[in-house]
């Protein structure tokens, strides 16, 4: 019984270290349609629309509008993907939409909330490498002002 108790303790005791080392492994990082959380990118703003309506009237270009970021033709941008694989810029952090990844491209999207406007982005990649090589971002703005409706889309093309 003795020399039974002691071979179990032995084999257990093997088992422990093996165990321990691969609990120091680290993990790897979480991957986001083809992006590894903590990538980044930087692309050139190449084109600006923004148009606005007020109730039946329509302004082009619109006026900046607060909560929307404002970027300028030539002007260089910094993406990151976030810790769950949200596209983090300057002013901004969208979702990323898990089903809205393929080869060619992956889709973000913020759902319009009580006190948000919805914003939508795509990071375009080659279909090679699967590196990103250009990005479009669109956000928008609603609002009510004497029961009239305002709402504000600025579009931006980058890369």
């Amino acid at each position: 019984m003795r020399t039974l108790l002691l071979s179990l303790f032995t084999i257990c005791a093997l088992f422990v270290p093996m165990h321990q080392a691969e609990a120091k492994k680290p993990k790897p990082k979480p991957v986001y349609g083809g992006f590894t959380a903590g990538k980044t990118f930087t692309f050139t703003v190449g084109e600006v629309v923004s148009s606005a309506t007020s109730g039946t009237q329509v302004i082009t270009p619109a006026p900046p509008v607060k909560g929307i970021p404002k970027f300028v033709a030539g002007q260089q941008v910094k993406f990151t993907i976030g810790k769950k694989g949200e596209l983090k810029g300057p002013g901004f952090n969208i979702k990323f939409q898990p089903g809205g990844d393929s080869i060619a491209a992956n889709i973000y999207v913020n759902k319009p909330k009580k006190n948000a406007s919805p914003v939508t982005a795509t990071v375009h990649k080659d279909t090679t490498t699967g590196e990103p090589i250009a990005v479009s971002l669109s956000f928008f703005s609603f609002k009510l002002v004497k029961r009239v409706p305002q709402v504000t889309s600025v579009y931006y093309v980058l890369d």
